[in-house]
C-alpha cells in the first residue's frame, strides 16, 4: 500500500526544519510548521480518498520532528564522539587529517568557526564537499525511517559494522544539509527553537493532552488525523503509559493562599524514580515518568524481577487490575531506612549483593477493577488506595499523608524533612483531580532550595571551561569548579586546587558574556599529557575541560545545590547534585574559595545534604474577618536559623566562678569533639570573659580547634590572634591565665609576633624557660627537613669547636673526625640507625654517642671499617679494596674491641693492635 511517507522526500522535511530553525518568532515558526502539516494532509487525501480505514498517518514525519518523544523505536546508542568515528570511517578520512580533527574536536572554535559546539553543523561544514549535491534525487521519509530502524536494531544487537554500512549508504545518498538534520534526529536534539507542546498543538489542539496520557506519537497521529474532530474524553488504560501529574514550586508562605484557605494534605517527597505500576491479574508492567518501560528490571510476573515476586501477595484478592502512581526508592536493608539517589545507586538495577532493594512508595491510584479513577477527587482516590494492598516494609508502602490547614504545620513538616535528610514535602488539594502532565492542578512541591537562605551556598573557584552548543556555541558556557587544598598554602594563598563539580546554569546569557569577557585573556588549552600543576583532576581525567585557567587569574562563583554526592569524575571523590550559579563573586579574591576541609565539614554536618537549617514561621494571630468585608490575610514573614551545633550558647544563666578572662572578649568558631562551641563559650563567661559571634575591634582573640574556610578568611585579615581551643582548656584546668606560646596560635597579629620574638626563636624554642622532652619534640617537629640538612655542620668544625671549649679530650667527641662503616648483614637506615638484634648494634650506638659518623657504604672518605670478630667472612674483600687504594685513601680494618677499648681509655688507641 502506498503511503504519504513513501512519496515525501526527506529533503523536503529537512528544508522545512531549516526554515523553522532560521525563522524568528514563535508564530512565524508555527505558520511554517502548519504548511508542512497541511501539505501532508493534502497528499494523504489524494492517496486515500477511497480508503476510510487507512492506517497511514503523519507519524513517519512526527517521529522525526520529535525524536526525543519516540517510544516505538529502541535507542540508537550514539553520541557525538561515536558519530564522529563512524563518519571518519565511512568517508575514509585519516584520524590525523584536518577534517577528522574538526569532527572529533567539534567544540573548539578554531576547528569550525561559527558552528563550533554543534556537532551536526560541524559535520555539515566538514562534509559539504564530500556529500552529493542538493540537486541529486532524495531518499523518501519511509526509507529514512527504515534505516533508523536498522540502526536501532543493530545497536541492540551490537553490530557496529552493520551500522557503518547504513551510514555509508546515507552519506553517499543525501546532501550535507540533510545529513545535518539526520544527525540531529539521531542525537534527539533538533534545535528548532519551538517546544514539543507547540509542535503537537500545531498538529491538533488535543495532541498534547493525548500524548501526556499515552506517551505514544503513533496513537496521537492515528487518533487525531482529522483536525476538525476533538477528543472530548481521554481514558487512562492498562499497559498504556501516560505522563504523570506534576507539582508546581512554592515556599511555605504561599501554601495557605494557593489552597484557598482550605485544608490540605502534606506528603513526604521521596528521592527516587517516578514509576507507574500497571497490574492485571498476575501480569505486571512498570513505566517511568517519560514512558520508558522497566518491566524487565522489576518483573512482569511473580516469578521474576527485583520487586514483583515480593509484592505480588500484598494485593488483596478483590483487586483484579489497577494502575498505581508512586516513587520507586532504594530501601537500605541494613539501616532499615529509605536512601537517596545521591548515594550513587540505581534503583532500576539493584543486585542481590547491594545494601539497597527497590521499594515502591505509592501515593495515588488511577485505575481500579476496570474503572478509571482520574476524574475523582484525590480524597476519594485515596479511599480506593487503602483497599488495594497491605503494606510490606521495604517493599511496597503507602506514602505518609497528613491533613493540615496552617502555614505553621507546613513549616514543621518541611523542618522534619530536613532533619530526616528527605528531599522535601508535597502539598496536595484533597479536591484535585488527576490531570496527566499538568503542573498546576493542585499539587505543590516544597524543597529547602526553594526557600531563600535556607541552603548552604558554596564559594568555588573556576578552574576550566567547556564550549557550549546552540546559541552558546563558540563561547565557554559551562565551567569546571574546584576547591583549595589547604595544605598547599603559601603566604595564606593556596597553590593547588582539586576539581569538584561542573556547572552550566543559573546565569543569564548577559551574565555569561560578562564573565567570559573577563576571563578571555587567561584561558589556556588543556593538555592531558602536560596538565597544569595547580589543578588536579581525577585519575584518568574523567572530567577534562576544553580550556583551563590559572586560579590566580580566575573568579569565585557562589553555587547552590541540593546535596553532596559521591563521584569518581572529580578529584574530590564527590560532587554536587543539581548545582547552579547564584552569582559571580567579583568582590571576593580567588584564594578565599572553599577548601577541602570546609567540604569535609559540610559532608559531616548533614550527611551530604546542604540544607540543615530550620525554617521559622512567625505566624501572627488573625482576628475573625468582618462579614461584610473579608480582610486580606496577613503576609507571613519567615526567617532562617542556623543548625543547633552552630548556634551561640545561652549564657544568661551562667554564674562567674573566676576572673582569669576578665575584660577579654573572645570569638569561638569551632569547638572540640569533647567540648562543643557552646561549651567553650560558657567556660569563657564562667571565668570572667565575654563572647561574640563575629570578631570586631574589641575582640581579644579568636578560638578554634581547626582551620576551615571562615577561619582562613579571619587569618587572611591579620587583625586577630587565632588561638587553639586547647589553650582555653589549659587555662581553665590550671585556673589562671597562661600566656601564649607559638604552639598555641594558628595565626597572630604583628604586635603579638614581635612580643613572642623576644622570648622564642623562629621555631618556638624559648630563650629563658627550661625545656622538656615534650617541648623539644614540638620544636624539632616544626623544623623542616631541608633546614635540618642545611644545618648539619661538618664534623671537623664541631671537633675544632670542642677543642676550643674543652682542651682536654671530650668523651662525647672521641670519634668526631672519623667516618666509620659497620660490617653488618642488615642495612643501616637513615641517620645511621641499625636494625635491632645485630651483633654490632650496641657498638654502632656507642660510636654515634661518642661523635662518630656512620656511613652506609665504604667510600673514599671512610676512615674505619668495623667487623665482628665472630663474623670475618668479608675481611678478605675489605683488604682487597684497601690494596687498590693509595696510602692516603686507605681505611683501618678493626674489630669491635677497638671501639670498646677507645671508650674505656677515653682516647683513641692504635688500630694496629686490633687489625685483622
Amino acid at each position: 500500500m502506498s503511503t504519504v511517507a513513501a512519496n515525501f522526500p526527506f529533503r523536503d522535511l529537512c528544508m522545512f526544519c531549516e526554515k523553522v530553525a532560521n525563522q524568528r518568532g514563535k508564530d512565524k515558526k508555527r505558520r511554517i510548521l502548519s504548511q508542512l502539516i497541511s501539505e501532508w494532509r493534502s497528499k494523504h487525501k489524494e492517496l486515500h480518498k477511497d480508503d476510510k480505514n487507512t492506517t497511514d498517518s503523519f507519524f513517519p514525519a512526527m517521529r522525526l520532528l520529535l525524536p526525543q518523544c519516540e517510544r516505538e523505536r529502541a535507542a540508537y546508542g550514539m553520541k557525538e564522539h561515536f558519530l564522529a568515528k563512524i563518519l571518519i570511517k565511512v568517508q575514509c578520512l585519516s584520524e590525523e587529517s584536518e577534517d577528522a580533527q574538526k569532527l572529533l574536536n567539534y567544540r573548539a572554535p578554531k576547528n569550525a568557526k561559527d558552528v563550533a559546539g554543534d556537532f551536526a553543523s560541524v559535520a555539515e561544514f566538514v562534509l559539504r564537499k564530500r556529500c552529493p549535491p542538493e540537486t541529486s534525487p532524495s531518499i523518501s521519509l519511509e526509507e529514512i525511517n527504515k534505516h533508523f530502524d536498522d540502526i536501532s536494531i543493530n545497536n541492540v544487537a551490537k553490530k557496529k559494522e552493520e551500522i557503518k554500512k547504513t551510514f555509508r549508504f546515507l552519506t553517499h545518498n543525501i546532501s550535507s544539509r540533510d545529513l545535518k538534520w539526520l544527525i540531529r534526529m539521531i542525537l534527539k536534539e533538533m534545535k528548532l527553537g519551538i517546544s514539543e507542546q507547540t509542535i503537537l498543538n500545531t498538529f491538533h489542539p488535543d495532541a498534547k493532552e493525548l500524548f501526556d496520557v499515552t506517551s505514544s506519537l503513533a496513537k496521537v497521529c492515528d487518533r487525531l488525523n482529522e483536525p476538525s474532530l476533538r477528543l472530548h474524553e481521554i481514558e487512562i488504560s492498562l499497559f498504556s503509559p501516560f505522563r504523570p501529574m506534576l507539582a508546581e514550586r512554592a515556599n511555605p508562605s504561599q501554601v495557605v493562599k494557593m489552597m484557598q484557605h482550605e485544608t490540605f494534605y502534606i506528603e513526604t517527597k521521596y528521592d527516587g524514580e517516578r514509576i507507574q505500576l500497571h497490574k492485571n491479574q498476575n501480569v505486571y508492567k512498570y513505566f517511568s515518568r517519560s514512558g520508558n518501560e522497566y518491566t524487565k528490571n522489576f518483573g512482569s510476573c511473580p516469578l521474576e524481577g527485583t520487586i514483583t515476586p515480593y509484592i505480588c501477595n500484598s494485593f488483596k484478592n478483590s483487586v483484579k487490575n489497577c494502575i498505581l502512581d508512586g516513587e520507586m526508592v532504594g530501601y537500605n536493608t541494613r539501616l532499615k531506612c529509605i536512601g537517596s539517589k545521591g548515594e550513587n545507586f540505581d534503583v532500576k538495577n539493584l543486585g542481590s549483593d547491594s545494601d539497597y532493594q527497590p521499594c515502591l512508595c505509592v501515593f495515588d491510584i488511577l485505575f481500579h477493577n476496570d474503572k478509571v479513577l482520574s476524574n475523582l477527587p484525590l480524597r476519594e482516590r485515596l479511599k480506593y488506595l487503602q483497599d488495594v494492598f497491605e503494606p510490606i516494609e521495604g517493599r511496597i508502602m503507602h506514602t505518609a499523608c497528613e491533613e493540615a490547614s496552617t502555614e505553621q504545620e507546613c513549616v514543621q513538616a518541611l523542618n522534619n524533612a530536613i532533619d530526616q535528610r528527605e528531599e522535601g514535602i508535597i502539598v496536595k488539594n484533597p479536591t484535585s483531580v488527576y490531570r496527566p502532565s499538568a503542573r498546576k492542578g493542585g499539587w505543590i512541591k516544597i524543597k529547602p532550595e526553594y526557600v531563600p537562605d535556607l541552603m548552604n551556598d558554596l564559594d568555588l573557584v573556576i578552574l576550566g571551561g567547556y564550549f557550549g552548543e546552540g546559541r552558546r556555541r563558540g563561547i565557554i558556557s559551562h565551567f569546571l569548579l574546584g576547591l583549595a587544598v589547604q595544605e598547599s598554602c603559601k603566604e595564606g594563598k593556596p597553590q593547588v586546587f582539586h576539581s569538584f563539580t561542573k556547572v552550566g546554569s543559573g546565569y543569564s546569557i548577559c551574565e555569561l558574556y560578562e564573565l567570559v569577557n573577563k576571563l578571555n585573556n587567561h584561558w589556556q588549552v588543556y593538555d592531558k599529557k602536560n596538565p597544569p600543576v595547580s589543578i588536579v583532576l581525577a585519575s584518568g581525567h574523567k572530567e577534562k575541560p576544553d580550556l583551563w585557567i590559572e586560579p590566580s587569574k580566575s573568579y569565585i562563583v557562589q553555587v547552590k545545590a541540593t546535596e553532596i554526592i559521591k563521584s569518581e569524575r572529580f578529584k574530590t571523590g564527590c560532587t554536587l547534585r543539581f548545582p547552579r550559579v547564584e552569582k559571580v563573586r567579583y568582590d571576593k579574591p580567588w584564594f578565599q574559595c572553599m577548601s577541602l576541609s570546609e567540604l569535609e565539614d559540610l559532608k559531616q554536618q548533614a550527611q551530604g545534604k546542604l540544607a540543615f537549617q530550620h525554617l521559622v514561621s512567625n505566624e501572627g494571630d488573625e482576628t475573625e474577618p468582618s462579614p461584610k468585608k473579608r480582610r486580606a490575610p496577613q503576609r507571613t514573614d519567615w526567617l532562617c536559623t542556623i543548625a543547633p551545633q552552630f548556634q551561640p550558647a545561652d549564657v544568661s544563666d551562667v554564674k562567674p566562678v573566676s576572673a582569669i578572662f576578665s575584660g577579654k572578649q573572645m570569638c569561638v568558631v569551632i569547638g572540640l569533639p569533647e567540648h562543643s562551641k557552646q561549651s567553650l563559650e560558657k567556660l569563657i563567661v564562667e571565668y570572667g570573659g565575654s563572647v561574640v559571634q563575629n570578631p570586631d575591634v574589641d575582640t581579644f582573640c579568636v578560638i578554634t580547634s581547626k582551620v576551615n574556610l571562615r577561619v582562613q578568611n579571619i587569618i587572611s585579615t591579620k587583625r586577630y590572634d587565632v588561638v587553639r581551643a586547647g589553650w582555653l582548656l589549659r587555662c581553665v584546668e590550671e585556673k589562671h591565665f597562661i600566656p601564649w606560646t607559638p604552639f598555641d596560635l594558628w595565626s597572630m597579629r604583628e604586635a603579638t609576633q614581635e612580643q613572642l620574638a623576644e622570648i622564642y626563636d623562629s621555631y618556638g624554642d624559648s630563650y629563658t624557660e627550661e625545656t622538656t622532652v615534650e617541648k623539644l619534640r614540638k620544636v624539632f617537629n616544626t623544623i623542616p627537613e631541608e633546614v635540618w640538612k642545611s644545618h648539619i655542620p661538618d664534623p671537623k668544625i664541631i671537633a675544632d669547636f670542642e677543642f676550643d671549649i674543652f682542651p682536654a679530650v671530650s668523651t662525647y667527641g672521641l670519634f668526631r673526625t672519623f667516618r666509620i662503616y659497620i660490617d653488618n648483614k642488615a642495612e643501616i637506615g637513615d641517620m645511621g640507625t641499625v636494625i635491632p638484634e645485630h651483633p654490632l648494634e650496641l657498638v654502632t650506638l656507642k660510636l654515634r654517642l661518642h661523635g662518630g659518623t656512620i656511613c652506609c657504604s665504604v667510600d673514599w672518605e671512610t676512615t674505619h671499617v668495623v667487623v665482628h670478630n665472630s663474623d670475618t667472612g668479608r675481611v678478605a674483600r675489605f683488604k682487597e679494596v684497601n690494596r687498590e687504594r693509595t696510602a692516603g685513601g686507605r681505611f683501618h680494618l678493626v674489630t669491635e674491641e677497638w671501639v670498646n677499648g677507645c671508650i674505656q681509655n677515653n682516647r683513641i688507641l692504635s688500630e694496629k693492635h686490633f687489625f685483622l
